[in-house]
């Protein structure tokens, strides 16, 4: 913490000042210190509710924190009051889709969009949500915009290859998947199209160690638990498919009472914490 920003903290709480709070809060999320923005960003947003400022600072906090929930609390009243502002309607797709529901999060990345077709951090999120969503021809149409602009994006590369293998072109989805890991090394989307495809070669010892280092990578992911227990089961081993089975519906539980928790806090309220 730089020399006499505490006393400045406390200097700001006391008088009130929303403008000295917004500051300070404004400068540690910067500083990349979440946690130490959280308490005067909150203090302003109780003082002045209805500012734009407080709320699209708390809110950009709290989506970089990971806290989709509080950061609904902002966005949404902000997407309301300011709905021409590209970047308030992005970020509320973003925290539907941090919260796993993509079906929430199209519209708003739709308006945002709308307001700007040429931006490519909507369209890979669009992109995203419309894959999970398993539309996946519109999918590659809105990834495929996004890489013309950002054309080395391995995040978006590893999206479109996931996509093109719903469409069961499984050429171009392993070559994108390719390019992805040659970009993020262990990425997780590129892995599990690589096992998607083995799997379809009934090539499944290799699928399942793709799956296996998917799952590394990224833990939660119920759709890899799944195809992994796929890939168990066709290699005769009852004990990992029966175990993958279980982790998959414990993941899809958590995704579920998380979804329950999060959409009671951002709809009915409550303090708002990123």
């Amino acid at each position: 913490m730089p020399p006499g920003e505490a006393d400045a903290l406390r200097t700001a709480i006391a008088r009130g000042s929303v403008h000295a709070l917004l500051d300070i809060g404004e400068r540690r999320a910067q500083r990349g210190d979440l946690q130490g923005a959280a308490e005067p960003l909150r203090r302003a947003l109780a003082l002045a509710p209805n500012s734009e400022r407080a709320l699209a600072a708390y809110a950009r906090t709290a989506i970089a924190a990971r806290a989709p929930g509080s950061a609904l609390l902002a966005l949404e009243p902000l997407a309301r009051m300011h709905p021409t502002v590209v970047d308030y309607s992005y970020l509320l797709g973003v925290a539907w889709m941090q919260i796993g529901d993509m079906t929430s999060a199209l519209p708003p990345l739709e308006r945002a969009r709308a307001l700007d077709p040429h931006r490519e951090l909507t369209l890979a999120a669009l992109g995203i949500g419309l894959t999970q969503l398993k539309r996946f021809a519109d999918a590659k149409d809105v990834l495929d915009q996004a890489l013309r602009l950002a054309p080395e994006d391995a995040e978006t590369i590893a999206v479109l290859a996931e996509a093109e293998e719903g469409l069961g072109d499984h050429a171009a989805a392993e070559a994108h998947a390719r390019r992805a890991l040659a970009g993020i090394p262990g990425h997780p989307t590129a892995l599990l199209v690589i096992g998607l495809v083995r799997m379809q070669e009934q090539r499944y010892a290799e699928a399942r160690a793709a799956f296996e280092e998917a799952l590394a990578a990224r833990p939660d992911s119920a759709k890899t638990h799944y195809q992994l227990s796929l890939a168990c089961a066709r290699l005769a081993d009852r004990e990992c498919a029966q175990r993958q089975v279980e982790l998959y519906n414990q993941a899809l539980k958590a995704v579920e009472e998380r979804l329950a928790a999060l959409r009671t806090q951002s709809l009915e309220g409550g303090e708002a914490r990123p």
